[in-house]
């Protein structure tokens, strides 16, 4: 396949993921239910968050995949490269969460339902095929991959301040996925970090197969 023709697959898949991501996350401003009680719980859930990020990146991934159809570069710019990989990391957590943690607890067809399915498997699987397959750009390097943890850790950050520290009562927020439900966030927390870390190993080895190593 030529690099032309998967710039074209990657423009489609990244457009339409920002058109129906945008279409999800504009619904829940007219939405109210026991997940989405105030417009703030919107942008509270690391899956609304994820999505986002990873249709931001898709957005400069775009840009470049035009210039590269123009003929003005060969190649996808580092820096894109290594936000669009933080992008799909963050949506694949978002997806092996859903899987392994909740969709057992609360079942597969709420978690993957309605709008989920998008958010929670459709999305990520569209990001990480895309990331994967079709957009040209050199290999990741170790160091340049651990970068894609930086989003996940700002988000469990804040989640552990907001829910242990603060407080739904002063102002923080509730416990939207019942974390603490075993009597500590540490657990689950220390349980998502090794999935997170284990997500980072394999896509990037998806990734680098068949790249070039400048």
């Amino acid at each position: 396949m030529s690099v032309k023709t998967k710039a074209v697959i990657s423009i489609v898949i990244n457009v339409l993921m920002t058109l129906i991501t945008s279409a999800i996350v504009i619904s829940y401003f007219f939405i109210k239910n026991f997940l989405i009680q105030t417009t703030k719980d919107i942008f509270c859930y690391f899956t609304t968050d994820s999505n986002i990020l990873a249709c931001l990146a898709g957005i400069v991934i775009v840009i470049y995949d035009v210039q590269i159809l123009r003929g003005k570069r060969t190649v996808i710019p580092k820096p894109a490269i290594i936000f669009k990989f933080a992008g799909v990391v963050t949506v694949m957590v978002t997806m092996l969460t859903c899987l392994i943690y909740l969709a057992p607890k609360y079942g597969f067809p709420f978690i993957f339902g309605g709008t989920f399915f998008y958010m929670h498997l459709a999305g990520p699987l569209m990001a990480f095929v895309s990331f994967c397959f079709f957009e040209k750009g050199n290999r990741l390097g170790f160091g340049e991959a651990q970068l894609a943890h930086i989003p996940c850790v700002i988000y469990a950050v804040i989640y552990s301040v907001m829910v242990s520290v603060v407080g739904e009562a002063n102002g923080g927020w509730r416990d939207l996925y019942h974390f603490s439900d075993s009597g500590s966030l540490l657990i689950p927390i220390v349980l998502l970090t090794v999935q997170e870390i284990i997500i980072v190993i394999l896509t990037r080895l998806v990734y680098n197969i068949g790249k070039p190593k400048k």
